[in-house]
């Protein structure tokens, strides 16, 4: 054996760990929501990442902010670091895939992913001249909505 791959599959947990460690307190904002996430709800870690289904998420999902990059209908589901909240299991089954592709791009951008993610939006909002190119042309939802594409093309015959 490669005396290099050995040292390579070692280290594997540590930078996991520390890529956990550098996503954490884009993790720790989503704790405002926990009296949120405690009615009527449903937790399971997936992959290392927290998901909650409940009702009362949808106050939160329907926010003014996740009305106007929508066009008013808000969102079923959000991720904040490793936490994704949706407003119902169905939501979030059905949005599991885009969601977690975030939870990859936060741990990969740590601290700097809602500062990358916020200007990656304001730049496609300000190249297209519209509001909605925010989420729409932003580079890390298109990466979100690949990651979805290719998963709802496994599984499909030719």
């Amino acid at each position: 054996m490669n005396v290099f791959a050995a040292l390579a599959r070692r280290s594997l947990p540590a930078r996991r760990t520390l890529r956990i460690l550098w996503a954490a307190p884009v993790s720790l904002c989503a704790l405002p929501l926990l009296p949120l996430a405690l009615w009527r709800a449903q937790w399971r870690v997936i992959d290392g990442t927290l998901e909650i289904a409940s009702p009362a998420l949808g106050w939160f999902l329907h926010g003014p902010w996740f009305r106007l990059l929508t066009g008013g209908s808000g969102f079923a589901a959000a991720t904040i670091g490793q936490v994704i909240v949706a407003r119902d299991s169905h939501a979030l089954a059905e949005c599991r895939v885009h969601e977690h592709t975030h939870v990859r791009q936060c741990l990969r951008w740590g601290v700097l992913f809602p500062l990358a993610y916020i200007a990656a939006g304001l730049y496609a909002a300000w190249r297209a001249r519209r509001i909605s190119a925010y989420y729409e042309d932003n580079p890390f939802e298109r990466e979100a909505r690949a990651a979805e594409a290719a998963a709802a093309c496994i599984g499909q015959p030719f």
